[in-house]
């Protein structure tokens, strides 16, 4: 079954990035192309849209090599065409994560990170957090690229090449190099959290950019719009749900009033609306972590408890009992039928 965050477009300029932190690193482009079976000009067009599932294509070849981290560190919002320009071009750093929120569609709205600033007792954190579709999870170097970038990107937007990180969490099982993502991060990190998350100190958000320039600025926002207009409208209000639905399932029990307001629209419009197309926001819900759970389980490395997590479950104790009323069996059952089920045939 799908991923639905992997079944829409995204920016050609992101991969486009991807491939040339790789050919950096020693990839050569004819076993990038030959190894994903596609034309790697595809992301020459900074403004081009393609499938995500291109983006997988690409690093599922990657991630065959320990480097995500130095993919990542090569990647900067200037991979992130006309509207990371207009960001680095703003006013304060504020206003340019404002900037990234609004137009993250244009992007892919499952890709960019949701930024908020939470208080903790060290002080207020600016933090950078995001669901990860599975099949980058199960790629792993994929989420050591963005983490990365992240901080590097921020660095980059705010001129301050020594800015770093006060944690970052993976949603991912520790592995054996752990060690090597404290070296490179320098600071503490978490392994087995419900989604990424990269915080820094909250005072970053005032700081001026060093390249500041309205004039800019605001004709890169009026390219951007033209990108944002003419984005495809997904297929009915039940796909554009799903979409959202999908990327806010990591940070707790989906609520159709937020998925509304996200949508500009009273929850009971969007009853009404979801009612008129044969479903319900529950059924799509319910759909939809079915869905993610098998995707999820079929990573080994990850316990159940963790899946639950990333299904917006409260409790380990309620995703068991819905996932034995979606297929009869418990998810370790299920495990081992569908380990039984890959084995080759005699």
């Amino acid at each position: 079954m799908a991923d639905p965050l992997l079944d829409h477009t995204m920016l050609a300029a992101i991969p486009g990035g991807v491939v040339r932190a790789a050919l950096e690193l020693g990839w050569h482009r004819e076993t990038l192309a030959r190894d994903t079976g596609f034309d790697l000009q595809r992301f020459d067009d900074p403004d081009a849209r393609v499938p995500v599932t291109d983006n997988l294509a690409l690093w599922a070849v990657l991630a065959r090599r320990p480097l995500g981290l130095e993919i990542g560190e090569r990647l900067t919002f200037a991979e992130t065409g006309a509207v990371g320009f207009a960001m680095m071009h703003g006013g304060t750093v504020r206003e340019a994560l404002d900037w990234l929120q609004r137009y993250r569609a244009v992007l892919h709205p499952a890709l960019v990170p949701m930024v908020d600033v939470r208080t903790d007792p060290a002080g207020d954190r600016l933090v950078f957090s995001k669901p990860v579709a599975p099949p980058f999870l199960q790629l792993r170097e994929p989420v050591y690229a963005q983490a990365a970038a992240t901080v590097v990107s921020l660095r980059a937007l705010a001129g301050r090449p020594q800015l770093g990180a006060r944690y970052v969490a993976y949603p991912m099982a520790r592995p054996d190099d752990a060690d090597r993502q404290e070296r490179w991060f320098g600071c503490p990190v978490a392994w087995g959290s419900a989604q990424l998350e990269i915080a820094f100190d909250a005072a970053v958000l005032d700081w001026p950019l060093p390249l500041a320039n309205p004039q800019l600025s605001s004709y890169l926002a009026r390219r951007a719009d033209e990108l944002h207009s003419a984005l495809p409208v997904p297929t009915g209000d039940a796909g554009r749900v799903r979409l959202e639905i999908a990327a806010l399932l990591a940070f707790g029990e989906p609520n159709i009033g937020d998925v509304a307001k996200r949508l500009a629209m009273s929850a009971r419009t969007l009853h009404r609306r979801l009612q008129a197309e044969s479903t319900s926001f529950s059924a799509i819900v319910e759909s939809l972590r079915r869905e993610r759970a098998e995707l999820l389980l079929a990573d080994s490395t990850m316990s159940a408890s963790q899946v639950a997590m990333l299904l917006g479950f409260a409790e380990p104790a309620t995703f068991f009992r819905a996932f034995r009323r979606w297929t009869g069996m418990t998810p370790s059952a299920w495990r081992v039928r569908a380990a039984s089920d890959r084995l080759p045939s005699d």
